[in-house]
């Protein structure tokens, strides 16, 4: 079993800061699922030296290095030749890799560009490994000490080849058991304190918290496939000690865990949007199926729509104004009326940089979710910018249909009440 790893990214987008590098994290979680520590990961241009270097650095620390990037078939793909550099071996053309490239586009019913034939290369001793989500092969090569691969970078070609990889290189190291909670609507110390005597480090499997894009997120991994029975009990602990902020597992995401609390009760829900500009009913209508619960909804930006479109009385915008948990409650109203949803969901707020006042200062976001059992209107004060003001908005109110579908009541992080109290 391999017990040391290292990984490299390639590209000059990803240097110049152009592309978010994840593939980094992507393969350690593959690679930690597998018990196998990631030494090293370092990003690289697309330049043979840069790649070599890091490949022949990589291989000192490590008995398994993983390379994304760079295998496309432009000139500046130059992955392949770093990798031949660092082994000192020539590149030579497979000619079952071309063919394979050959059938691909055959299938297509295009003709191959001669380009593409680069990518039917490998080091003499290094055999390419079949993507069947692309052009570009990946590369393996097999060392008296240390095993290299090559991945292609495009996300929908990395992951299936990457779980090929795990399956076969570390196919002595079965997946060890793991789950990833998520709650969304406490902070990050407030989730740590609700477990913190799950999370100290000489239990025998600690829990580690993370926080990201307002998300809280629990990692349980267990030691071996033997563990998986004391994998599940913790995170049922975790699941009771974050109720009712605790939304999903692993890939779970608040709109699809919403999506399929709607699809069991065979309910339907609207959105009436201001501040948040469509990102509502964009984050619904993400899911599958979708359709079956989302009849659709309003982008009320302007005072004006509010009033057309979703009835709100004119003398209620001049004497509360939009940012008001009256007129976000019009809003359900008018939301449920025209499209006859069983729920109905308003946002309207101040998302910056400007027009902020004292009394509503920029941040300050209403909320509303609404049927025919009532109305449930908050207030918030999100912190950040534009874009984490409207994304924070979001999430909130999915919670908050998430919280009413399942008759559950909790102050979310970043609620005022309307006292003007923070809570």
């Amino acid at each position: 079993m391999t017990v040391a790893a290292a990984t490299i990214s390639v590209g000059d987008e990803l240097l110049a800061g152009e592309s978010l590098d994840t593939h980094g994290r992507t393969i350690a979680e593959a690679l930690g699922d597998r018990g196998v520590r990631v030494v090293s990961h370092v990003v690289v241009g697309d330049d043979v030296v840069g790649i070599e270097q890091a490949i022949r650095s990589a291989l000192r620390r490590a008995g398994l290095v993983l390379v994304t990037g760079g295998l496309g078939p432009t000139l500046d793909d130059v992955t392949r030749e770093g990798l031949a550099a660092a082994i000192e071996q020539p590149l030579v053309e497979d000619p079952d890799g071309l063919a394979t490239i050959e059938r691909w586009f055959a299938g297509r019913s295009r003709p191959m560009p001669a380009t593409n034939r680069r990518q039917a290369l490998r080091p003499r001793d290094a055999v390419l490994l079949e993507n069947a989500n692309g052009t570009a092969p990946g590369v393996l090569w097999k060392g008296s000490e240390a095993t290299v691969v090559l991945l292609p970078g495009p996300p929908r070609e990395l992951g299936p080849m990457l779980d090929s990889v795990m399956d076969g290189v570390l196919a002595d190291a079965p997946p060890r058991p793991r789950v990833v909670l998520r709650a969304h609507g406490l902070g990050e110390s407030d989730a740590a304190s609700r477990i913190e005597s799950l999370m100290e480090r000489n239990r025998e499997l600690p829990v580690a918290t993370t926080v990201s894009n307002s998300i809280v997120s629990a990692r349980i991994r267990g030691r071996s496939s033997d563990d998986r029975a004391l994998v599940d009990a913790i995170a049922a602990e975790v699941e009771s000690a974050w109720a009712p902020y605790c939304f999903g597992r692993d890939a779970d995401s608040l709109p699809h865990v919403v999506g399929r609390e709607l699809a069991a009760r065979s309910l339907t829900v609207a959105t009436a949007e201001s501040c948040t500009g469509g990102g509502l009913g964009a984050a619904i209508t993400e899911v599958p199926g979708s359709s079956e619960w989302y009849p659709g909804g309003f982008v009320t930006y302007a005072n004006e729509r509010k009033v057309a479109d979703l009835g709100v009385p004119p003398e209620l915008l001049a004497s509360e104004g939009a940012v008001s948990a009256s007129v976000v409650e019009a809003m359900v109203a008018g939301v449920r009326g025209s499209t006859g949803a069983d729920l109905g969901v308003a946002t309207s707020g101040v998302a910056g940089p400007g027009g902020g006042t004292d009394a509503r200062p920029v941040g300050t976001v209403w909320i509303a979710v609404g049927d025919r059992d009532g109305v449930d209107r908050r207030r918030f004060r999100f912190p950040g910018g534009r874009d984490l003001v409207r994304n924070r908005t979001v999430l909130a109110a999915l919670q908050m249909i998430r919280l009413r579908l399942l008759g559950e009541s909790a102050t979310l992080l970043w609620e005022w009440s309307e006292s003007g109290d923070g809570s």
